[in-house]
């Protein structure tokens, strides 16, 4: 009898277990309730791209250096890049252009989807040169990301770098990307699970603000500060091996009435990118002032058509010809001598 007590009591706690936990994602559903760890706000929920990307997006995958990196199939070759395969010796005669940015740089899906490095790449290549450009960025990427990004480009030698970061920096967030890369990532498997209901929403958030002790203050994915020292960075390394460096301020539309969404703070992110150009010596291409008044080149707040990419890699290539010009004489020449 004793033991049929015991399998009774433990079934009824089971049921009446289940039936607490059936009513509470009920009224949570009911109530509208999402929660997303380490989240960014958006309008009436909270999201974290960083977490989508590294876990859950098909592209890519989570990794430990750059958050996530780009899976080797669809949009990018098994080196992380759009486009073909680069000889880990560069050829000789070969000028090389890497683009190292976010998501308005990568351009749209797709292996031939429009983006504007591979329109730059037809611009420079009139005349039977020899530039090979490359798009190294990558969906969501901040300036964190970049360098590390381009600090592992520097094994193609590359002639020249295109940075353009800030809307991703910009990006308000419990966690700031130094914390995110250097935190112990929860397991997956639970994460996934626990995320699927309402009531293992509501688990993660506990947890998540007893770990933060209670604390629900915004930050920047990445700082001013931090921000402005990742492109000295990148100059840095650049200047050391004769490699010239180009800035693009950030294009988007606007403003937001959401006083915590990125835009609101990207005009300070492309003011920084003037400084940080003005102090190095670096020249810096306002992209956002060009496409300011040109809402038909937008097909979003942050991203153009393929008119809008198409005319950004002519703005590009008519502001760096200067730079290229004597480039491409000496590729030129490099070439006849072989």
């Amino acid at each position: 009898m004793t033991r049929r007590r015991i399998l009774l009591g433990t079934i009824t706690s089971v049921i009446t277990l289940v039936l607490c936990l059936g009513i509470a994602e009920g009224a949570l559903r009911l109530l509208r309730y999402q929660y997303t760890p380490l989240r960014i706000q958006v309008v009436k929920q909270y999201s974290d791209w960083r977490h989508y990307h590294a876990f859950e997006d098909k592209q890519f995958v989570y990794d430990p250096w750059l958050i996530w990196r780009p899976r080797p199939s669809g949009d990018f070759n098994s080196q992380g890049y759009r486009g073909p395969e680069l000889s880990a010796t560069k050829p000789a005669g070969t000028y090389r252009v890497f683009a190292i940015a976010d998501s308005n740089t990568l351009g749209w899906p797709g292996k031939e989807g429009a983006n504007w490095p591979m329109f730059l790449s037809d611009l420079l290549n009139q005349g039977g040169n020899h530039f090979s450009v490359i798009n190294a960025a990558a969906y969501g990427y901040s300036s964190f990301q970049g360098l590390r990004r381009f600090q592992e480009s520097l094994a193609f030698q590359p002639d020249v770098a295109i940075i353009s970061f800030g809307c991703n920096d910009a990006m308000r967030v419990t966690v700031s990307d130094v914390e995110f890369a250097s935190r112990k990532i929860r397991k997956l498997d639970l994460d996934t699970a626990l995320l699927r209901m309402r009531v293992g929403q509501l688990v993660l958030a506990i947890a998540d603000k007893f770990a933060s002790k209670g604390k629900e203050i915004l930050v920047p994915r990445v700082s001013l500060g931090e921000y402005k020292h990742n492109l000295e960075e990148m100059i840095r390394l650049a200047n050391e091996r004769q490699i010239k460096i180009v800035l693009l301020t950030r294009p988007f539309t606007g403003s937001s009435p959401s006083p915590n969404w990125w835009k609101n703070f990207a005009p300070q992110y492309n003011a920084a990118t003037f400084e940080v150009g003005r102090q190095r010596g670096v020249p810096v291409i306002d992209i956002h002032g060009y496409f300011d008044d040109k809402k038909e080149y937008f097909v979003d707040e942050a991203h153009l058509t393929q008119d809008g990419l198409r005319e950004m890699a002519r703005v590009i290539y008519e502001e760096i010809k200067p730079l290229v010009s004597a480039a491409a004489r000496s590729v030129r020449t490099s070439g006849e001598r072989q």
